[in-house]
């Protein structure tokens, strides 16, 4: 096991993000992060950033992946509405599986993604300071 390095000052939003859309830490970018496919570890193996601070944590994780499952499906049905409007003899039965697909599948593979990138966002509106103490408000 590794020892903990802890950062001394926390990345940039940008930098925090990439590292939750690649499932690392946002505050370290370590990786290994996920105890399973599913299941965040507690803390950060590398530098020890918590990441469930508190009961209803997770629900910004949760309103993450329902935007970008719904946003998914809206776009795929104003393509349908460009396509069937310019083209009226399109059958409707693909477009509906696909929907279906998209709103089922699309939110479990997102699911662990949608926990590191909830975690590198409240590090940026609640950052850890160098004695590894999270900042109540910024």
């Amino acid at each position: 096991m590794s020892a903990l390095v802890p950062p001394t000052v926390n990345p940039p939003l940008r930098t925090m993000l990439w590292r939750g859309i690649t499932l690392r830490c946002p505050r370290c970018g370590g990786g290994r992060v996920l105890r399973s496919p599913f299941k965040l570890k507690d803390r950060c193996p590398r530098c020890d950033l918590l990441f469930e601070r508190e009961e209803g944590f997770w629900l910004g994780a949760y309103v993450i992946n329902f935007a970008v499952g719904e946003g998914l499906v809206g776009i795929l049905l104003m393509v349908f509405l460009f396509v069937k409007i310019n083209s009226p003899s399109v059958p409707l039965a693909p477009w509906i599986l696909t929907g279906i697909a998209l709103s089922v599948v699309l939110p479990i593979v997102f699911f662990p993604f949608s926990r590191t990138v909830w975690a590198a966002i409240d590090l940026a509106m609640n950052p850890v300071g160098e004695s590894g103490e999270r900042s109540r408000y910024g």
